[in-house]
């Protein structure tokens, strides 16, 4: 089900591509979501894939020792995003921020936050073509070369650092949690199509991979 939505840019203003019909204004809101616009017209925050593992991905349904990170708090270490989204679905309310723009145009990251009865927690993060501390890059490679990492259970499958300096970046990700544990999807498009690589996080505070496919 389609729910209404109110964005606003770093300039400010609702953005156009919204149909009329889907327009909403929430009067009461739009102060509120000017706390975590970028101030100026192009922002450009750079952001890596490892910086993303440091926010606490929480419970979309509340549970109250498992909340994620507040948008103040991400606010406060990435600074203001260039886009602001409020979306309003049939039992929440979903507060989306958007940082950094892609070579082709594209949102680099995008910060889901649902509505708990205290205020909004983290609960999703996407994101496109992103960038590494380490200045790693995309490889063309054989399914074979996936499917021949090491997955397992708790901590015995490979280490997220160790699959990027072996396959390389992923052309994107996707950070929510399941099944009681943060998740982390990385999508490779090999030469054959597009590998799923899904790793959870473990006790030792490091990401495990759990499922090639």
């Amino acid at each position: 089900m389609l729910g209404v939505g109110y964005e606003l840019a770093a300039s400010g203003r609702p953005q156009e591509q919204l149909n009329t019909d889907q327009q909403v204004t929430f009067h009461q809101e739009e102060a509120y979501l000017q706390d975590f616009l970028a101030k100026s017209d192009h922002p450009e925050v750079g952001v890596n894939l490892e910086e993303l593992l440091e926010f606490k991905i929480g419970d979309a349904t509340g549970g109250p020792s498992t909340k994620g990170t507040t948008p103040e708090a991400l606010v406060k270490k990435l600074g203001g995003a260039k886009q602001v989204r409020l979306e309003s679905k049939a039992t929440t309310q979903l507060l989306r921020l958007s940082y950094g723009t892609t070579q082709d145009g594209r949102d680099r990251y995008q910060f889901e936050f649902t509505h708990m009865k205290d205020g909004y927690y983290l609960t999703a993060i996407q994101g496109y073509q992103p960038t590494s501390k380490d200045h790693l890059e995309s490889k063309q490679l054989k399914k074979v070369a996936f499917t021949n990492l090491a997955s397992g259970k708790e901590k015995t499958g490979m280490k997220l650092e160790d699959i990027l300096q072996k396959v390389g970046l992923p052309q994107s990700l996707l950070l929510n949690y399941k099944d009681g544990k943060t998740a982390l999807v990385l999508t490779y498009r090999a030469q054959e199509g597009l590998v799923f690589v899904t790793l959870q996080a473990q006790k030792d505070a490091r990401y495990h991979l759990v499922k090639v496919e």
